[in-house]
């Protein structure tokens, strides 16, 4: 394996990275940068404004939304074909669960009811 050299670089050019990588920083790490990553992102990186006017446009710019983030990253989910079909209720509140476990025992019931007197009035 062959050690390559650098190429050395002048102090303009070190001036230069170091001008470029603050510009970039600058930007990313300023309280408006930080209410919309992605588009500080998208200024500090693709474009050759100055942080003052990048930082301009990024504060008149709405916030980041998270939500609409995460389903540019991941996709909308599937709720299935029904209304709440295939969606999972997370709750630890005892008295909800209480409720749901009555509902579906009277449910239960009234159908047996209704099962029985159906039969009666067959006969």
């Amino acid at each position: 394996m062959t050690k390559t050299k650098l190429a050395a670089v002048s102090g303009d050019t070190n001036a230069a990275v170091l001008s470029e990588r603050l510009r970039v920083s600058s930007i990313l790490e300023s309280a408006e940068g930080k209410r919309n990553p992605a588009m500080a992102q998208e200024l500090a990186l693709r474009s050759s404004l100055d942080v003052e006017t990048a930082r301009s446009i990024l504060g008149k710019a709405p916030a980041s939304n998270p939500y609409l983030d995460a389903m540019d990253r991941f996709g909308p989910i599937n709720l299935g074909d029904g209304i709440g079909a295939n969606v999972e209720t997370f709750t630890n509140d005892p008295k909800a669960a209480r409720i749901k476990e009555i509902e579906a025992n009277m449910k239960s019931f009234n159908e047996e009811r209704r099962g029985g007197r159906a039969t009666r009035t067959a006969s």
